[in-house]
């Protein structure tokens, strides 16, 4: 009986085993071919308005950040159209704020509407005191004070919207004296200057060409049943070959073309790599493994079905 126990614990200790190695085989990844580290985007600098090149600030080489400045088209006449727009803003500020004119005919207004009254009112206690034609002008010196009141009013109304105006100017004038400075758009390296100081630039004259390199991206192929399985925003790792030495970072995949090659039955994949610290350069080669969302794992290793349980014989329990 101890015997048939015995064998029996054997047995499932051994199937356990098997099965824990069979749970614990890795993921089947897929190598990409041909791998290559490229740029993601190359962004062309170009003049915005004509006008001659004043300055450049930059070289072949020169790492750019995002608004760094990278020249300037002469802008002396643009300047001085800011500063008339700045003078024109500051006095339609200034006559929109004084209420000397309003204050003025209000008094008019007041003095007039007194004489009025005192001249209906000495007609009301003596007849004929003033006399009729008198009293007529009276009222339309009143009456015309308080014309001049609303006047007043419309104007200062008026004033609001020629600060409105300024101001649009001011800012149309800024906008175009920004257009002269030429800009950084992203963050990466300058390859190429097509122009130099002196030279007159026209609007959408190439000037500079910049290249994004924070983020590169690794272009290879991996086989047509590789590509049949979900790779779409899988992980992957990449070996960065630099001289004699391997440098591994994390890539994710980013794009899986659609179309096979007719030949070979590849497939292009793009992956992506972090690069800000900029120790990396387009053209190296790589080597790279997806690890895919739906991963194969190795058959399990066969087992032995014979070799479970032994018959035990009845009379061999016995001592």
């Amino acid at each position: 009986m101890r015997y048939t126990t015995g064998i029996l614990l054997l047995t499932l200790l051994c199937q356990s085993q098997l099965l824990a190695q069979s749970l614990s085989i890795p993921a089947e990844s897929v190598p990409v071919e041909d791998a290559l580290l490229k740029t993601i985007e190359s962004t062309k600098v170009a003049a915005e308005v004509a006008g001659k090149l004043e300055k450049l600030l930059v070289v072949e080489g020169t790492q750019v950040q995002v608004d760094q400045p990278l020249g300037k088209i002469r802008d002396s006449a643009v300047n001085l159209q800011l500063e008339r727009a700045k003078i024109g803003m500051a006095t339609a500020r200034k006559k929109q704020r004084s209420d000397i004119d309003l204050r003025l005919a209000e008094k008019r207004a007041a003095v007039a509407q007194n004489e009025l009254q005192r001249a209906e009112s000495a007609n009301n206690r003596i007849r004929d005191t003033y006399a009729p034609k008198e009293v007529d002008r009276l009222r339309l010196v009143a009456e015309s004070a308080a014309l001049e009141v609303e006047r007043a009013k419309y104007d200062r109304e008026i004033f609001e919207l020629d600060v409105m105006l300024a101001e649009n100017e001011f800012r149309q004038a800024e906008e175009l004296m920004a257009r002269h400075q030429i800009l950084s758009p992203v963050l990466g390296v300058v390859v190429a200057v097509n122009r130099r100081v002196g030279e007159w630039v026209e609007p959408g004259m190439e000037l500079l060409q910049i290249v994004k390199i924070d983020r590169l991206r690794v272009e290879g192929f991996v086989s047509g049943a590789a590509a049949n399985r979900n790779l779409l925003n899988s992980t992957a790792q990449v070996n960065v070959l630099r001289g004699d030495n391997e440098v591994m970072v994390e890539g994710r995949v980013v794009f899986v073309n659609p179309d096979a090659n007719p030949i070979n039955g590849q497939v292009r994949v793009y992956l992506e790599i972090d690069n800000t610290a900029g120790e990396f350069r387009p053209g190296m080669r790589v080597k790279a493994d997806i690890r895919p969302h739906d991963p194969q794992a190795a058959p399990a290793p066969a087992v032995d079905k014979s070799a479970a349980i032994a018959p035990v014989p009845r009379n061999s329990a016995k001592p």
